[in-house]
């Protein structure tokens, strides 16, 4: 079975409070986080997981989150870096259409796109409080390309399944990339960052090298992020990312700068 390196990529920055991260914890903790995609290393196809943030609005901002360096230009910096055009990939998986993850896909029109069916059905009416972080302008778009509504468990290519992990929203996915260390996970926004996945961490390194302090919360086997639509699912879906990646450390969070600059498995 093909193995892969796993490859963060910083494609923008997001301004938010911690409480975003953390659902009721730290609400006027301010922080900056990297919007991330991931680049599969290893395969005969070139694999990229999400497609980046939309540009900001004019005062710098988009549904009131601070962007920078936002849009189609940051996801092309990205690939640049290492060494890779968009007209290069061949697959991309898109874990959920919220707008710091499903934007900026006029850039692949010659790749092919997996998303969760449920993600997609519920994508074309979303509850009205949710409306505005939906990708809904996309949809249209997306099914002029060659898109795959995936069911749990679709094989995407060989060492790499799409499993459906609802919670954040109704059917985001998580991606199981197989490596020369067993299983990892890339979660997408099923947890935002480390903070959810070790509750009793009571710092967060932001973007810039400051140590941003934090409430621990120990006593919670995981903590939920502070946006979901489910947190009875959410829970279910965490337990069983970790039962699939079997450690922690290889679950990939959606948002935490401890994961800039690195490759997974690190060893």
């Amino acid at each position: 079975m093909a193995e892969y390196k796993i490859r963060p990529l910083v494609v923008a920055k997001i301004g938010a409070v911690k409480g975003v991260a953390t659902h009721m914890v730290d609400m006027m903790t301010p922080v900056v986080v990297p919007v991330l995609a991931f680049y599969l290393e290893g395969g005969p196809q070139k694999i990229l997981i999400d497609t980046g943030v939309v540009s900001a609005g004019e005062d710098g901002t988009f549904h009131g989150f601070p962007l920078f360096n936002a849009g189609t230009q940051g996801m092309i910096e990205a690939l640049a870096d290492i060494g890779l055009k968009p007209d290069d990939i061949d697959i991309v998986i898109i874990t959920h259409l919220h707008f710091d993850h499903a934007a900026n896909i006029n850039l692949f029109p010659q790749a092919q796109f997996i998303l969760q069916k449920k993600e997609w059905e519920y994508a074309q009416a979303p509850l009205p409080i949710q409306r505005g972080v939906y990708m809904t302008e996309i949809l249209g778009q997306l099914e002029s390309f060659d898109l795959v509504l995936a069911e749990d468990g679709y094989e995407v290519a060989e060492g790499v399944n799409v499993i459906c992990v609802p919670g954040h929203t109704k059917g985001q996915q998580a991606v199981v990339v197989n490596t020369s260390d067993g299983k990892y996970v890339v979660a997408g926004d099923l947890l935002y960052t480390y903070n959810n996945i070790y509750p009793e961490k009571d710092e967060i390194i932001d973007m810039f090298g400051n140590k941003i302090a934090c409430t621990p919360q120990p006593g919670h086997a995981f903590y939920p992020p502070g946006i979901h639509t489910d947190l009875t699912d959410w829970y279910e879906s965490v337990w069983r990312v970790l039962k699939i990646a079997g450690r922690r450390k290889h679950i990939l969070p959606g948002h935490d700068p401890a994961l800039m600059g690195r490759v997974f498995p690190e060893k």
